[in-house]
């Protein structure tokens, strides 16, 4: 009888096959998930000093999702933002303008489509480049964005023009 208790209990461990068939299938379900996660979603902070969009400073970043509408916060790979960013940088700015819309840039305001977007150019004297570089009256062409930031001293779109297409990583989403 003894015999037939240790039996019993030897014979009940869990084998190590029937347990891989059933963890296999959750395990590459949650390495799929995670996979697309991992591809489609980035976060990025901003350590800046003086943030151009004062309130946040972590950004999720969807790079499935490049349907950028007026407001929207961007993300792209900074080109031609020297001395403030190097090429290739991440930025995340306000999509303030889209294709189409009208720009007007002179050293007091900055509008799109005759709406007052931010004041002034105050990083000319940085840049050590007269104000009346920046102005500009124009349309923006396809495939482009105006970018601002909420700050005056945001170094955005008036100063180095816009962002295109092929720049941008997708839509961000302010978290903290």
């Amino acid at each position: 009888m003894r015999n037939d208790i240790m039996h019993r209990k030897t014979s009940r461990k869990p084998k190590l096959a029937p347990f891989l068939l059933k963890a296999l299938p959750i395990l590459l379900l949650v390495l799929a998930i995670e996979r697309y996660i991992g591809q489609r979603f980035l976060i990025g902070g901003d350590d800046q000093v003086d943030r151009c969009l004062p309130d946040k400073w972590v950004y999720l970043i969807d790079t499935y999702n490049k349907d950028i509408w007026r407001g929207d916060l961007i993300a792209f790979r900074a080109e031609r933002m020297t001395p403030y960013f190097k090429d290739g940088q991440i930025i995340v700015k306000i999509a303030a303008g889209v294709t189409g819309d009208t720009i007007h840039v002179d050293p007091q305001h900055t509008t799109i489509n005759g709406e007052r977007i931010i004041d002034g150019l105050p990083l000319t004297e940085k840049l050590k480049k007269p104000a009346s570089q920046f102005k500009r009256h124009e349309t923006i062409p396809p495939a482009a964005y105006w970018v601002t930031g909420q700050t005056e001293k945001s170094f955005d779109s008036r100063y180095w023009g816009y962002v295109y297409d092929h720049q941008v990583i997708g839509r961000a989403y302010a978290l903290f």
